[in-house]
């Protein structure tokens, strides 16, 4: 009796680790029990992400490490000084993590921060303020893939692209500094004769992470969907969304979606749903960005003294926000 509530304490104590350990452990038992399963689609999401993210994440990566390094960015960011400081009490680098985000897509906008962070131009406060609105997805992704590729319609991702672009904005104002941020030395670039090398390097190992973690939630995806996990979470959301009058068939996707963002919207796009009611749906999901991503960001924002539950409050509120701004676009259309 004594040792079954010691090992209650314990759990009540640290009640994250064993959840953590838990899920690992199953994960490692389902390895053992479906392998064939496990290595298709790993090796799926590998090939998914060797085809089509790498080549179009990786110039991103490199190009803008580049401009970290050369010192563009802090002059491009000077551009921005003003309309920043007004909205968020942020330094002008703000404004050009912002830029680059929004062009380049998921995790550029945290790599970009980490780089910053790591050079000096920016400290933890100011980074954890930043990212609350630098944190989104690129056209590239979302017009060409989701509203071309996935739903026909080429409109529904300019409309979502900017719901999305425009809810990060928005979401910023609630994480406002109350100060401006304190003067710093200015940090010196590392021009150097091995900045090609060292950035080339740096992108790689980068990549490289991104490209773990799209194989291994794309696991844990299918995973969920073969035990029945995904139709067992989405069973009360669709409840829900049907009392409040809107298309319970939705409930699935999103879930999906809260894992995997790509997988989520190619649900949401196979429902057939009229663009109105499609949009609040998309933009949600594109604006949460799914476990996959979210942790794809962390690997680089803990390098910059952003935890994980200041991240996740920011995502969910960026959600909220997109949400509401898609509704009342779509009321319009």
């Amino acid at each position: 009796m004594k040792d079954l509530r010691s090992c209650a304490l314990f759990v009540r104590k640290n009640g994250k680790a064993v959840a953590a350990n838990v899920a690992v452990c199953a994960l490692t038992v389902a390895l053992v029990l479906a392998p064939r399963k496990c290595i298709a689609s790993v090796y799926s999401g590998l090939t998914m992400f060797a085809l089509n993210v790498l080549p179009s994440l990786f110039p991103f990566f490199f190009f803008t490490r580049l401009l970290t390094s050369l010192g563009a960015a802090k002059v491009l960011g000077k551009l921005f000084r003003r309309p920043v400081a007004a909205l968020y009490n942020a330094p002008p680098i703000g404004g050009y993590i912002y830029l680059i985000s929004v062009l380049s897509g998921y995790p550029v906008g945290a790599r970009l921060l980490a780089d910053l962070y790591k050079v000096g131009a920016i400290d933890g406060a100011d980074a954890r303020c930043i990212c609350t609105f630098t944190s989104t997805s690129g056209p590239l992704f979302v017009v060409g893939t989701v509203g071309t590729m996935m739903f026909g319609d080429p409109l529904l991702g300019y409309i979502a692209m900017c719901c999305h672009a425009l809810g990060a904005l928005l979401n910023g104002l609630i994480f406002r500094r109350r100060k401006p941020p304190s003067r710093r030395r200015a940090f010196v670039p590392a021009c150097t004769d091995d900045v090609l090398g060292s950035g080339m390097l740096d992108s790689i190992l980068s990549i490289a992470v991104v490209g773990g973690y799209i194989a291994v939630f794309g696991m844990i995806i299918d995973l969920a969907l073969a035990c029945g996990v995904v139709d067992t979470l989405a069973a009360p959301l669709g409840a829900l969304l049907s009392a409040i009058g809107q298309d319970g068939a939705a409930a699935r996707p999103l879930v999906i979606g809260a894992i995997e963002l790509t997988r989520g919207c190619s649900a949401l796009a196979d429902l057939g749903l009229q663009t109105k009611t499609a949009l609040p749906y998309l933009t949600g999901m594109l604006s949460l960005g799914g476990m996959s991503i979210a942790f794809q960001s962390l690997a680089f924002c803990a390098k910059c003294e952003i935890g994980i539950g200041y991240f996740a409050l920011s995502k969910l509120t960026q959600a909220a926000i997109t949400i509401a701004v898609s509704i009342a676009v779509a009321a319009l259309m």
